[in-house]
């Protein structure tokens, strides 16, 4: 266990500082139970050509029991302020992981202004069948009463055993929260044609833990189209697993083909 821990990453935010004067920036939001670290190979990448990269804790993220007390409200919502913190940018990129994919939706199709680009890494608008199990047993039965809290057994859904080991994330899921996923999942699906910026959308072919099925059907309903890319070596968590690298040049593209305002 000690060496477990010794080898674990950051999970607290960051804010990499672009170049001055308002240039690009990027907000990265994290998935269920994630924490920053989970993007932050693509901030580097962006980082290292003078790109902001902000990436907040999203709300009830700093405990299972504080997440199981938080609503997929809650999560936009400190997201939201995250954006406002940016300030004046030259373009404004929004990078989800999972549900961060959902919240990057919501807050491009609300801001369609401020927002040039979304990047949405193994989006969670579709849960592979013992997720949406047990999304129905937290909103329909009393189970989350008696089973709060479901170990995740293996660590998180990354390949590479070197990433899933130093991946900060929690060692649980709040059963509550994946029924606040699956009432997320309904209100983007439904906002998807709204948002019409440029996006990238990646899925990992080997994930676990949502559909590359449902990471087409994102990409499809998107109302300005996707670039739709597909990580034949990767499982969920697709920027720290095995195929990071191309993925993070492949975001750093996106951003590079999206016009100036």
């Amino acid at each position: 266990m000690a060496a477990d821990t010794a080898r674990r990453g950051d999970p607290g935010p960051f804010d990499l500082p672009g170049l001055p004067g308002g240039g690009d920036a990027a907000l990265l939001l994290h998935g269920l139970t994630g924490t920053p670290f989970e993007l932050r190979p693509v901030a580097d990448r962006l980082a290292r050509a003078g790109v902001r990269c902000l990436a907040p804790v999203l709300p009830g993220h700093h405990s299972a029991d504080a997440l199981s007390r938080t609503s997929w409200q809650d999560w936009v919502s400190g997201a939201r302020q995250a954006l406002a913190a940016l300030g004046e940018t030259r373009r404004t990129l929004l990078v989800g992981s999972s549900m961060g994919a959902l919240v990057a939706c919501t807050l491009a199709a609300e801001n369609p202004d401020r927002v040039d680009g979304i990047a949405l890494l193994a989006p969670a608008l579709e849960l592979q069948p013992l997720g949406k199990l047990a999304g129905w047993l937290a909103g329909s039965t009393p189970m989350a009463r008696f089973l709060p809290q479901i170990p995740k057994g293996g660590g998180s859904d990354v390949g590479d055993p070197e990433a899933r080991a130093a991946n900060p994330c929690m060692e649980s899921i709040p059963l509550r929260s994946v029924g606040e996923l699956l009432s997320f999942q309904s209100h983007v699906d439904a906002l998807l044609p709204r948002v019409r910026c440029p996006a990238l959308v990646v899925a990992g072919a080997l994930d676990g833990t949502v559909t590359v099925a449902g990471a087409r059907r994102m990409a499809d309903r998107l109302g300005g189209g996707a670039r739709y890319v597909l990580l034949p070596r990767s499982r969920h968590l697709v920027a720290i697993d095995f195929e990071r690298e191309r993925l993070a040049d492949d975001v750093m593209s996106f951003l590079d083909s999206i016009p100036t305002r």
